[in-house]
């Protein structure tokens, strides 16, 4: 369990790559507007898959990097951030079943949610919630199936890191 918050050099090498790749695909720009602040982008997929291996702290890293290049940081820092430790805790902590831990995501998705309406990007809560959950449809089953495929694939994937 010690070995949950610290960051060996294998794993902060994930973190620089994966974290680097989630930042130059929101960096590129190519995303595809849903309303308000929130967009569909690549961002997501080396994001979740890098939280996944490298844990909370390689999450909440990974999070932060992903959250640096977008339009409005100040709201996709906290809510990538946060989701991608929840990513990385629930996959370290779950004995069987790891990647059913990319649901935390789901958290970091309503937390941008209500960040937007705070700061007045969006009009009201319910609306944020209906825009972000389009967002997370759209997304969050491609991470869920490559979540599931990696760790079918290597189901020992701490010996990867």
């Amino acid at each position: 369990m010690s070995s949950l918050w610290r960051l060996n050099n294998k794993r902060l090498a994930l973190c620089a790559s994966f974290g680097g790749a989630a930042f130059a695909l929101r960096a590129l720009n190519v995303t595809i507007p849903i309303g308000g602040p929130f967009v569909v982008d690549l961002r997501g997929i080396p994001g979740i898959v890098g939280a996944a291996l490298t844990g909370p702290v390689g999450g909440l890293i990974i999070g932060v990097l992903a959250g640096m290049s977008a339009k409005f940081p100040m709201v996709d820092i906290p809510s990538f951030g946060i989701g991608y430790f929840l990513v990385g805790l629930a996959v370290a902590l779950l004995s069987k079943h790891k990647w059913t831990g990319g649901f935390m995501v789901l958290f970091g998705h309503a937390m941008a949610a209500v960040i937007a309406w705070a700061m007045g990007l969006v009009s009201s809560l319910p609306i944020s919630l209906v825009l972000v959950l389009a967002r997370a449809a759209i997304v969050v089953p491609i991470q869920m199936v490559l979540l599931y495929a990696i760790f079918k694939r290597w189901p020992n994937y701490h010996d990867l890191t």
